[in-house]
């Protein structure tokens, strides 16, 4: 990243009150939501993981889970 959008990106992050690796996590976040509900590879790669109840993957499978079951 150019130095001159680091420093933009970390003054919007001190005006909004949270750390740049908070910032970036909720991006990363979003995206990878959109990518399991878009590409059925990944939502794949997600059902056949196996990971700990109650961890935010568990939750977003089980949320995969329960919306193929409402649409069939």
């Amino acid at each position: 990243m150019a130095p001159e959008c680091h420093a933009l990106l970390k003054s919007v992050c001190a005006l909004k009150g949270i750390t740049v690796s908070e910032y970036v996590y909720t991006l990363v976040t979003e995206r990878f939501h959109e990518l399991v509900y878009s590409d059925n590879q990944v939502q794949q790669i997600l059902l056949n993981g196996s990971y700990p109840v109650g961890s935010k993957a568990y939750v977003l499978q089980e949320q995969i889970r329960n919306d193929q079951r409402l649409d069939a």
